[in-house]
């Protein structure tokens, strides 16, 4: 999935979350691993290892979105 979420600079609503991300569960508290280009935002209750695999999918629709199909 491929969203937009805007981000305010003004208090008191800094993020912005699509009512069809909130549908799938990113509601209240959230976890969020970040460097100088990313972000992933992760519901609090999934281990490492779902997010792990999560990152995994999310990178194989990235590669599919660019034209790189990885050979088996």
């Amino acid at each position: 999935m491929k969203k937009k979420i805007k981000v305010a600079t003004t208090f008191p609503h800094r993020l912005y979350m699509p009512k069809e991300v909130a549908d799938e569960g990113f509601t209240g508290e959230l976890d969020a691993y970040a460097n100088a280009i990313t972000i992933t935002i992760v519901k609090s209750e999934a281990t490492l290892e779902e997010v792990e695999r999560s990152l995994e999918i999310v990178l194989q629709d990235i590669r599919l979105r660019m034209g790189k199909i990885e050979e088996d």
